[in-house]
């Protein structure tokens, strides 16, 4: 199926015919393709404070798609890849001129944004997607739009817009536990298009004859036929040549998990351990009023029971609130309840039941706690207090007391006056952990997700290197597999965060492993949002973005990095530990040559923990990433998309030149290092033209020139004389090479201000000599005469006279 060039998804042709069969006039035509070149322009999830950004790798639709959660939309993404009749989506569609009603009954116009605008083959249809929860709140709101008709919720302003147009509207409801379900869907979308050789289609045969005659687990068929294994069993599934519990038993289960030949039957045993499984994780449905009673009223029961003992006993005399206790005690055990139940007091239900406040002072205090308090206006208890009186005196009553201003206070939520006063990083500091039961669990193969983070290694390579040079720090990426916890790669660069430590990271995955994982997360740093990684991974690799602030979606890279930094940076030489603590820093680095060595030294122990000491590192399992990433090898194989270091590879991984570079036949490109030039290049600049130029991020001294469609390599003139350099070596000298040119132009910068301070010195020391330097400048200029070269000549013969020793 052919695509569009830009947004990807059916082509123009498909989509003719989809409206054809729809029988849908010009106008709803018009209206559709408008929704389909404007789909994905609205940015999604840049103020999201909890949900997961996703840049979805279509296969589907041979494009990227970005979805606002990866717990809900990006579910049912999957769903509309494996679906059959789905011929495409596209996300974020445009539907202009939606009527709403407000809560005071007035009409409300505005464009509506829906999740998805999918493509079947004989309809168009509209998908909102929401979570159960989150329907279920805002059906219980007054006046809600939003409806549960039978087992279908609908959205009316949504669904009146979709049916004038002839468009199909539905509420896709995402699942409420969706750990397992995503874990299998993602592992089974990256196998779905393995080509599998003549013996792998075999057993798929041998295990579709297996299952027709009786549902079979994956271990049980893995005893049954030799060679079958979870992969071929993720392939079936994916391809739909078997079916399963998706929702509710997951696949890294192999002695749990069935395979079925009918579909329906899979469905319905999905559903029934469904609803085993929810009834596990809701919360407990207690009626025994003992169970639900207070310890005073607890404690007042059996006081109460004991003295009914006495009186069945004759030890104390009966009173009439005793006897009708008794009776009530003869009835609750006649019911089957016990006699301590009927014994309860209802003391813990006593109090004051209405508020002592008088409305005005009510009213004050809303409007400080709403107006101050919950915009951030009020960044102290204390200055809330003050407004609070401030507002008492506006409405003339007397304020209340603090402790009631407390009370109400701590009855909103403090997450939204963290996020007032200090932003994402304020509201992260202070959120809640997330309910178990919404969270993804890890993935099931290796390879499959890569967690990447970043940050300072806590040491000074050179801090006194040049006197106008700052000390730099060096920055490291790193990336985990996301599955067994394993280091898969790491890079190292000077200075400031950039596209060229995610270049160098991409290489180093696929130098030590030979494959890039089919998912990358990352946070919302500036390089991890960048041109370059959208464009690195597009067709390929799917994104993942933590929220803004939010590392706790990153952990098991952020682990990573702490450890780095407590095993390895603080016990180096040049450790900033003790200029955290407000020490002065060691120093003792003051030369290239010594930086180097230490750069050496530290890269040796950062490699060796990386990948020596945290993958033998055990787990909260006991297990280590090295066992892990055995035992999901034997299970899965490598899950990552397998990639070689080709020149492909070579030019994907560079990064493009955006400056205004000088280019030339005969010296080639003028970059800021010096000129970059092959034979191949300047033959190719006589009749060609530059369209992009890259630059390699492992070798400085290579230049990727693009020339009407031609990759040619442009070679700097320290090629040959850095290529016996090691590994190391060339890396020093990569990251050395822009703090080297930085200091280089503050010096010469320091050199001609000086210059220009000893010309205004001069100037002002000897105004008349310089005022004469023109005259003299314009004798020297005049034409010499026959005489003047005669003077010449004598003063030349009388100078060797007095020096020539022969």
């Amino acid at each position: 199926m052919s695509t569009d060039p830009i947004i990807g998804g059916p082509s123009s042709g498909d989509r003719n015919l989809v409206y054809a069969r729809m029988g849908l006039t010009t106008p709803e035509v018009s209206q559709i393709e408008k929704m389909v070149q404007e789909s994905g322009s609205r940015s999604v999830g840049r103020g999201a404070l909890t949900n997961v950004r996703v840049r979805f790798n279509s296969v589907k639709n041979g494009h990227a798609r970005v979805l606002e959660s990866h717990t809900c939309e990006l579910i049912h993404a999957y769903e509309l890849e494996f679906d059959r009749d789905v011929l495409g989506y596209y996300v974020q569609a445009q539907c202009p001129r939606v009527i709403r009603t407000t809560r005071d009954g007035r009409k409300h116009v505005s464009t509506a944004h829906l999740d998805f605008l999918v493509f079947r083959k004989s309809s168009v249809e509209l998908v909102e997607c929401k979570q159960l929860g989150w329907l279920e709140a805002e059906c219980a709101k007054p006046n809600s739009r939003w409806c549960n008709v039978g087992s279908h919720w609908s959205y009316e302003p949504y669904a009146h817009w979709a049916k004038q147009r002839g468009l199909d509207f539905s509420v896709w409801v995402g699942p409420e536990h969706p750990a397992i379900y995503l874990q299998n869907l993602s592992a089974c979308y990256d196998v779905i298009n393995d080509q599998l050789s003549e013996g792998e289609s075999r057993l798929v045969r041998i295990t579709q004859a297996l299952i027709e005659r009786k549902p079979q687990t994956i271990s049980d068929l893995s005893k049954m036929v030799a060679g079958f294994g979870e992969r071929i069993a993720l392939w079936m599934l994916a391809n739909a040549k078997a079916f399963g519990p998706w929702r509710s038993v997951s696949l890294g289960r192999p002695d749990d998990f069935r395979l079925y030949a009918v579909e329906q039957h899979a469905k319905q045993v999905d559903l029934a351990l469904l609803q085993e499984r929810g009834r596990e994780m809701s919360q407990p449905h207690v009626l025994d009023p003992i169970l639900r009673a207070s310890s005073t009223d607890l404690a007042k029961a059996r006081e109460r029971l004991a003295r009914l003992s006495k009186i069945e006993s004759g030890e104390i005399l009966p009173t009439r609130r005793m006897r009708q206790l008794a009776i009530e005690v003869s009835k609750e055990i006649a019911r089957g309840g016990s006699a301590l139940s009927a014994c309860l007091t209802k003391y813990s239900r006593s109090g004051n039941r209405t508020s002592r406040l008088l409305p005005q002072q009510e009213e004050a205090v809303e409007v400080t706690i709403s107006k101050y308090w919950n915009t951030g206006k009020a960044r102290r208890p204390k200055e809330l207090l003050f407004l609070l009186e401030e507002e008492c005196a506006r409405l003339q009553v007397e304020p209340c007391g603090r402790a009631r201003l407390d009370a109400r206070r701590r009855h909103e939520s403090p997450l939204r006056h963290a996020l007032a006063t200090g932003g994402f990083r304020a509201y992260h500091a202070i959120r809640p952990s997330t309910d178990p039961r919404s969270r993804s669990l890890a993935p099931l193969g290796y390879g499959q997700v890569m967690h990447v983070d970043s940050s300072d290694l806590d040491v000074r390579f050179a801090p006194d290197l040049l006197r106008m040079l700052p000390s730099q720090k060096a920055k490291f990426y790193i990336g985990i597999d996301g599955a067994t916890g394993d280091t898969l790669a790491h890079a190292l660069i000077f200075g400031s965060a950039r596209t060229d430590g995610l270049a160098l990271l991409m290489r180093e995955c696929v130098q030590r492993n030979g494959f890039l994982p089919k998912m990358i997360h990352l946070d919302r740093g500036p390089e991890n949002t960048s041109q370059w990684i959208d464009e690195f991974c597009e067709g390929r690799i799917s994104l993942r973005h933590s929220p803004t602030a939010a590392s706790a979606w990153n952990g098991i890279a952020e682990n990573a990095i702490k450890q780095v930094n407590d095993q390895v940076a603080h016990v180096s030489p040049g450790s900033t530990e003790l200029d955290q603590m407000g020490r002065r820093v060691d120093g003792r680095f003051k030369s290239k040559r010594q930086a180097k060595i230490a750069f050496a030294e530290i890269l040796c122990r950062f490699e060796s923990f990386i990948y020596d000491d945290l993958p033998a590192t055990p787990r909260a399992d006991g297990r280590t990433p090295v066992e892990a990433r055995q035992e999901s090898l034997e299970s899965y194989g490598v899950l990552g998309d397998l990639c070689e270091m080709d020149d492909e590879f070579f030019i994907r991984t560079s990064i493009r030149v955006a400056t205004k570079l000088r280019v030339d036949q005969r010296r080639g490109v003028r970059t800021a290092d010096g000129c970059y030039v092959s034979s191949e290049l300047q033959a190719a600049l006589r009749t060609g033209h530059v369209e992009e130029l890259r630059r390699d991020c492992c070798r400085p001294d290579v230049l990727y020139v693009r020339i009407d469609g031609v990759w040619l390599k442009a070679f700097h003139s320290h090629i040959q004389s850095r290529a016996a350099l090691g590994d190391r070596e060339r890396l020093f000298e990569l990251l050395w090479a822009p703090l080297s040119r930085s200091a280089s132009r503050l010096t010469k910068e320091g050199i001609s201000r000086a210059r220009r301070d000893r010309m205004k010195i001069a100037e002002a020391a000897y105004p008349a000599t310089l005022h004469l330097a023109p005259a003299l400048m314009a004798e020297e200029e005049r034409p010499i005469e026959d005489e003047d070269l005669c003077a010449v000549n004598l003063r030349e013969i009388s100078i060797y006279d007095e020096t020539d020793d022969f």
